[in-house]
């Protein structure tokens, strides 16, 4: 059934008619009796109670191997033939989908809340957190207004220090790249379907009806044998187009359309939380609509865990972005995203610090989700906030090299929507990690926390002040350049030097990291005179940062929207952005070059 050679329809019909059953294609969700254990149906095969004109009739779903012992147990209990029915487990599971839909989506909306209210971010700040802001904005004011040059040097001092950390962090990341720890060869091949695990995979969509065909094309690539293979395309329940398109393609029994109820924020994470309680794999993939695995991912991931620390909860694929040639704005994020995932994240999870997941091709074990609550419906930035929640519970985050390639925006406005988001999220996580800080140290300890505030805090900060980096050295070199104005302090004019270096410095390093993780493909195709626009795209990066912090304060919640450009290089590539067709199969795809 699950290679399309026996159709379940008719497989389950010739049960019904082998047994003398009743067969039922549909099942009204109103007719459902819903017990506590209901939702246990929608991640395994078994009997459905129903109630019909006043009558309880169990709708069952049997095997051919079992038509004997059906036979006989009718035969001894004739009467049974008129409270039982067939269905197939597609049948059973779309009913308990639409039955338990309202309990279900308001379960999954607030139980991270309700359980560990303080790893929600439903609330944006506690109590005690917005007096403490109160507090630094009275006395901040206050400073600045009686004694503005030493609140003036404070706060570029402090700013001194984040910039100048995460640049030291980036720094060895880049140095460390350089010296490469001998790789544990994983084999990862279809032996034997018996010693493989089920493997869901969840892909959210809102709006992506045009992405639909491309998207069901490249799941059904993954090499994993479709009979244990759980395949959920999650749409919001009134994406009429959406849904109309996936069903248009014919999808195997291995996928289900699951329609997130339009309860609370609609947002990917809660899309994801809902998807989650139907999950049949120990193992758990995501992936977006724009994105294109490796057809061995999987498998990678499979061996990445049988082969890794029992610690490991997740691994991550880099990313690649297959229209790095289109503008400006998606060649310097190729190179962004070339930094993060083929460098700054692989130093990370080298030496087991905690690691921002990136939103898409993440791979799970399932017990690991759950042990830590899940996605949080309420947090915009979903991978940044499970990335740090499982390296508190004690889970380590390790790096695939198989790639997903995926599509990069393409003009400031979308590019900044989609930056908004990630800031706002990022402040979320941040916030809601300072709520407990005492035990946010200990559960991540100090190298851990260390390395959480200079990437989550420290991108903030980055973000919201990189403009006040000019701005302090326009002021010193005016000074310098007043006649009657008093000396410099030597403070002062090395607080200038380190704003120099450190600005110098956030441009170079970001060149040199994702230039090092580049391919030499991707190196010849992106237009060098791109990056002189590195200074225009941090700032780009500010008043994305801006933007955040409003939506924070009046908005929290909202996702919004970004499209996702088509990719013209995928076909001219051979399918892939990465070089030879091969390359984001082969380990060598992704490394650096000499």
């Amino acid at each position: 059934m699950a290679e399309g050679l026996i159709d379940p329809e008719l497989y389950y019909r010739w049960l019904a008619a082998e047994l003398g059953l009743a067969y039922l294609d549909e099942i009204d969700p109103d007719e459902v009796i819903r017990l506590p254990s209901m939702d246990v149906l929608l991640c395994r095969d078994g009997p459905l109670r129903l109630s019909r004109a006043g009558e309880q009739i169990t709708a069952i779903v049997p095997e051919a191997r079992q038509l004997d012992d059906y036979r006989a147990r009718l035969r001894k209990m004739p009467g049974l033939r008129g409270s039982l029915a067939v269905a197939s487990p597609g049948t059973i599971r779309k009913a308990v989908w639409q039955a338990g839909a309202n309990d279900r989506v308001r379960k999954v909306t607030y139980e991270l809340d309700q359980d560990r209210r303080d790893a929600s971010a439903r609330r944006v700040m506690t109590g005690p957190q917005g007096f403490l802001l109160g507090m630094a904005v009275y006395l901040s004011a206050t400073g600045f207004m009686l004694w503005p040059f030493a609140a003036f040097t404070v706060l570029h001092v402090v700013l001194t220090l984040f910039f100048s950390g995460g640049i030291l962090l980036r720094l060895s990341a880049l140095a460390a790249s350089g010296f490469k720890p001998a790789q544990q060869r994983h084999a990862a091949e279809l032996r034997g379907r018996n010693r493989l695990p089920v493997y869901t995979v969840l892909i959210a969509l809102h709006d992506e009806a045009e992405m639909v065909p491309a998207i069901v094309s490249r799941i059904s690539a993954l090499r994993w044998p479709k009979s244990l293979l759980d395949i959920k395309y999650v749409c919001e329940a009134d994406d009429e187009a959406t849904i109309l398109a996936l069903k248009a393609q014919n999808l195997g029994p291995e996928s289900e359309i699951v329609r997130t109820p339009d309860f609370g924020p609609r947002t990917k994470p809660k899309a994801l939380q809902y998807a989650l309680q139907g999950a049949r794999g120990s193992l758990v993939a995501i992936y977006d609509a724009e994105d294109k695995p490796a057809p061995g991912q999987l498998l990678e991931a499979w061996a990445a865990f049988r082969d890794g620390d029992k610690r490991l909860g997740c691994v991550q694929a880099p990313l690649a972005i297959a229209n790095l040639r289109t503008s400006w704005i998606s060649g310097l994020f190729a190179l962004e995203y070339s930094g993060l995932f083929r460098v700054l994240i692989p130093f990370l999870a080298r030496y087991r610090m905690p690691i921002p997941l990136g939103g898409t091709s993440n791979h799970f074990q399932r017990a690991a989700l759950e042990a830590t609550g899940g996605w949080d419906p309420h947090n915009v930035t979903e991978d940044a906030d499970l990335g740090l929640r499982l390296y508190a519970h004690g889970y380590l985050t390790g790096m695939l090299k198989c790639a997903t390639v995926e599509t990069a925006p393409t003009t400031p406005e979308v590019w900044t929507r989609q930056r908004t988001r990630w800031l706002k999220g990022w402040a979320q996580t941040w916030l809601v990690a300072m709520r407990r800080p005492l035990h946010t140290v200990q559960a991540l300890g100090f190298g851990g926390f260390a390395i959480f505030q200079l990437l989550i805090a420290g991108m903030l900060v980055s973000a919201l002040a990189h403009p006040l980096m000019f701005i302090f050295i326009g002021v010193t070199l005016a000074w310098l350049a007043s006649g009657s104005a008093a000396p410099v302090s030597t403070l002062h004019s090395t607080l200038m030097w380190i704003d120099m270096a450190n600005i110098g410095g956030s441009y170079l390093t970001f060149i040199a990291m994702g230039w090092r993780g580049f391919t030499g493909h991707e190196r010849a195709r992106l237009k060098a005179r791109w990056m002189l626009l590195t200074p225009a795209y941090w700032l780009l990066m500010s008043v994305a940062g801006w933007r955040a912090l409003g939506q924070l304060a009046s908005n929290a919640h909202l996702w919004e929207k970004t499209p996702h450009p088509a990719a013209p290089e995928w076909a001219a590539a051979g399918g892939n952005e990465l070089g030879n067709g091969q390359d984001m199969e082969r380990v060598k795809g992704i490394e650096p070059s000499s």
